[in-house]
């Protein structure tokens, strides 16, 4: 025994000290116990440090490090010395060195262990710790997969001697000072074999040197001895990863490389950067086949820009089929070349400057949503704008920017000078603008709500802000990414319902005032998600899909379409591209690529059951959780067919299971009170409507005869109403309707959505869905009158996650943003009459590492089913996109 701990068998020992597998007896539960060396913490200062940093890796609680529970001290006795133990959790499974031992690993398992691996290193790094010991008997993998890194920024208080049959070279006893050598033969970055103080980007080539011998099988610098590895980490190139009898796609092997590059300065500046770059190659059509790498040399001497990642990197975010025209046609055409231009994983809408030499985007991340210029050539990038600022827009002499600046009394238009002098206002209110051709004008949008339903316009203001005038008004619907034509004849902007889904679509309006055209999106799943003109003002470069976080749709496609025969053809085709196209050039695409997944987490509120835990976990886009009845499954949306279906998941074992498999689109599951049938939104009559089924989705009918678009369907306890939200323009509005689906009658009118039914079944609440807040509002069920109930909740996402009764009725559990800006889920006494905001309390989320986005509460109040989702964006650039235009063009300039 050491202490409380029962020690039950050794684990293993290293430099750190002896490992042992124990039993807390406080607890109950086993636990790793690392027993350190009686000389490793010699002296006061050097224990205090190491406590210091045990504290702060204890506070990181990432899934991809192995979690300290604490750093103890065992009292002397008279038959022992004093002991430091470090409690740590007790993981199943085997070190990445143990399963090295049978050769390389298979291309598509070693990305995603490296992509665990890079979010471990990134939220270390971000708290300022360093690993400086990370190899392969440092990483853990568990039974399920999940991989663990060891002795994260411990490393550097371990002392080791090297045996003359070990790779270890003697590591820092008590700093990094200059001079100072520490780390492991053959994972040592050259930094660290010249004694030079290191940083992160010292994990990121140990990282490298990992993910090589996981394809390899063989360690990247490995000699004969340690002095001719450290010679070869210093002054020579590691082998070529594919070879006659391997294959390892191209980019993956960029990526390796550029992990191993000798310069700190020429490798990935954070792990953060590196991991987005591997979720690129992660995706379901992801380029481990070999397959681009091998037709792409087809192309020869293409326009090469120096950015930190080669063409391929991203070829899987595109690729996952290419265009049919480059595979039909009698003449080999080579894919598009692409090129990852920016990595803060919070880039997105770009504009590129007539010349082709700048490109100005949105970025928020440092906090704040401001504009960001980049130098296409030399890969440098710069704040252009104090914030909070999105929509940039180069004029088309290349002299300034102009942007849309949202503040706390308006949204409105901005011009800034690219170099020197200070932003200055155009026009305000305004949602989004263009630049006229000729540089003279500027046309903007404005969306009102009157009388509960949306209208925008579209106006056209001279560059001082004077001779306001209105272009063109649309009804009950909201547009946006407005864009003026190269001619100046056009203005083009997606027109979408102001609530409800139904998909946007290009509008062209003429400048003169004469009526629109709507242009329909060719085979376009989810709308168009973004548009270019392609330089001569008679065709369009299109974007499917739709970019939206909670997307229903993630493969896309880029068609250009002639606006006057309506011909069209794809360029490309992948998955997780973002909502922003723009025309680079004659033959390339500037993209927004957005990787994303949304998985399910259950908190516990209270009773036993610890902190809670995932119930899916993975690349699909999980969301929209609802408990059944008995508390033992949980329904969701979810696109992991390839389809967006209901599924469901056992909160006791964890196996999934698919509920309805229709071809159309099914979405926002809710049970009876019974748990005998499903009640979902599904658009299997061609436009989503509520519809009913058996317990298991089978014997599914259509209940609602909305005509448009019904969501958000809840029953009642009593199985008497089924309650809906409709998104047509005629009945816009919340309903009740009998599972048979007569007497349909509309409770309360407006742009109202996500109805709830309390407990008791006597009152429903709903949210408005103006504006950038959600008002949580409430109505008798029996005859609409309203309920003095009003609930708050800010940010975008209040418009779209759900908000849930706890099961006493008293108090709701909602989706709002804080001051950081940061999603999470709230609750808030909600009695009538009385004022519940003081009483509002944070239950769950309000984390930078995800957004929280819908949520179920278990039958017995004790649980949260939350709905959390990840994702970065960033600029992709596609070179060699056969047949965009006929001769060069850049941004709006014709050709």
């Amino acid at each position: 025994r050491l202490g409380p701990y029962e020690i039950l068998s050794p684990l293993g020992a290293g430099g750190m000290g002896e490992v042992y597998r124990a039993k807390d007896t406080r607890l109950g539960r086993d636990v790793a116990i690392k027993v350190l060396p009686e000389d490793f913490l010699e002296g006061e200062e050097r224990r205090e440090r190491f406590e210091r940093e045990a504290k702060l890796l204890a506070a990181l609680n990432h899934p991809n490090i192995a979690a300290i529970f604490s750093f103890e001290e065992i009292p002397a006795s008279s038959d022992s010395p004093a002991r430091h133990l470090l409690v740590m959790e007790l993981l199943e499974g085997e070190t990445l060195r143990a399963k090295l031992a049978g050769g390389a690993i298979a291309p598509r398992k070693a990305v995603d262990y490296a992509q665990q691996m890079a979010q471990g290193l990134a939220a270390a790094h971000d708290k300022g710790i360093v690993h400086r010991d990370l190899k392969p008997e440092n990483v853990f993998v568990t039974k399920d997969g999940r991989v663990k890194i060891l002795d994260f920024g411990l490393a550097r208080q371990a002392e080791q001697k090297l045996a003359e049959d070990e790779t270890s070279a003697p590591t820092a006893a008590r700093h990094t000072d200059p001079g100072t050598v520490m780390g492991t033969v053959g994972y040592m970055s050259p930094e660290q074999v010249k004694g030079l103080p290191v940083d992160n980007r010292s994990d990121l080539f140990a990282f490298g040197a990992i993910l090589h011998e996981m394809l390899s099988g063989k360690g990247a610098f490995k000699r004969d001895t340690p002095p001719e590895t450290l010679t070869a980490i210093l002054r020579e190139e590691p082998a070529d990863l594919s070879g006659p009898s391997r294959i390892v796609d191209p980019a993956l092997e960029r990526l390796v490389r550029h992990c191993l590059e000798k310069s700190p300065e020429e490798r990935f500046q954070s792990a953060r950067d590196l991991a987005y770059a591997l979720s690129t190659l992660s995706s379901p059509s992801g380029v481990l086949s070999g397959a681009a790498g091998a037709v792409s040399g087809a192309r020869g001497m293409r326009r090469r820009f120096p950015l930190a990642i080669p063409a391929g990197v991203a070829a899987g975010v595109l690729l996952g089929a290419l265009g049919a025209a480059f595979f039909l046609r009698p003449k080999l055409v080579a894919p598009p070349d692409f090129q990852v231009l920016t990595y803060s994983g919070s880039d997105a809408q770009p504009s590129v400057s007539p010349d082709g030499k700048t490109i100005a985007f949105v970025s928020s991340r440092d906090g704040t949503s401001r504009i960001w210029i980049k130098q296409v050539a030399g890969g440098a990038e710069a704040v252009l704008t104090e914030g909070s600022d999105t929509v940039p827009r180069f004029s088309p002499d290349g002299s300034s920017v102009l942007f849309v600046r949202t503040s706390a009394e308006e949204t409105a238009i901005y011009r800034a000078p690219l170099v020197g002098g200070e932003a200055r206002k155009i026009v305000g209110p305004a949602l989004e603008g263009d630049w006229s051709p000729d540089g003279k004008e500027v046309a903007f949008l404005r969306t009102d709500l009157k009388e509960g339903k949306f209208a925008s316009s579209i106006h056209r203001v001279a560059v001082d802000g004077t001779a306001e005038r209105v272009v063109a008004t649309v009804a009950d619907h909201v547009l946006n990414r407005l864009r003026w034509s190269p001619d100046g004849l056009l203005l083009a902007a997606l027109e979408g319902r102001g609530t409800g889904t139904s998909a946007p679509n290009v509008v062209l309006f003429p400048v003169d005032g004469k009526p629109p055209r709507r242009l329909e999106a060719p085979e376009a799943a989810g709308g168009v998600a973004g548009f270019a003109w392609n330089g001569d003002s008679r065709k369009l470069v299109l974007l499917s899909g739709t970019s939206d976080i909670t997307s229903r749709a993630r493969t896309t496609r880029v068609f250009l379409r002639d606006i006057r025969t309506g011909a069209s053809r794809v360029l490309l085709s992948g998955i997780d591209l973002g909502g922003g196209v723009e025309v680079f050039g004659p033959d390339s695409l500037l993209l927004v690529t957005a990787a994303r997944r949304s998985n399910l987490r259950e908190v516990v509120l209270s009773g036993p059951g610890g902190p809670g835990r995932w119930l899916t976990r993975g690349g699909s886009i999980d969301r929209q959780p609802v408990y059944a009845p008995n508390g033992e499954w949980v329904a969701f949306t979810s696109n992991r067919s390839g389809n967006q279906d209901i599924w469901e998941v056992s909160t006791k074992t964890g196996a999934v299971r698919r509920l309805t498999e229709d071809p159309a689109d099914d979405f926002d599951p809710a049970f009876t009170r019974d748990g005998k049938q499903l009640i979902f939104s599904s658009k299997r009559s061609g436009h989503f409507e509520i519809w009913i089924a058996a317990r298991d989705g089978s014997g599914a009918r259509r209940v609602s005869d909305d005509g448009v678009d019904a969501e958000n369907a809840s029953a009642t306890p009593d199985g008497r109403w089924i309650v809906y939200a409709s998104g047509s323009p005629e009945k816009r509005g919340i309903w009740k309707v009998r599972p048979d689906g007569s007497a349909a009658t509309r409770l309360v009118a407006g742009p109202l959505i996500l109805p709830e039914i309390s407990p008791d079944g006597r009152v429903v609440s709903y949210v408005n869905a103006g504006g950038t807040s959600g008002v949580i509002s409430a109505v008798r069920l029996e005859d609409g009158s309203p309920v003095p109930l009003e609930v708050t909740a800010t940010g975008a996402l209040a418009n779209r996650g759900r908000h849930r009764w706890m099961p006493g009725g008293g108090t709701l559990v909602f989706v709002t943003e804080d001051r950081k800006g940061l999603y999470g889920l709230a609750a808030q006494d909600v009695k009538p009459g009385r004022d519940g905001s003081t009483n509002r309390r944070a239950v769950a989320g309000f984390t930078a590492d995800s957004v929280t986005e819908s949520l179920g509460i278990s039958p017995d109040g004790t649980r949260l089913m939350v709905s959390e989702f990840q994702f970065s964006t960033g600029l992709l650039l596609a070179d060699g996109v056969d047949g965009i235009v006929g001769r060069a063009t850049r941004g709006n300039k014709q050709p």
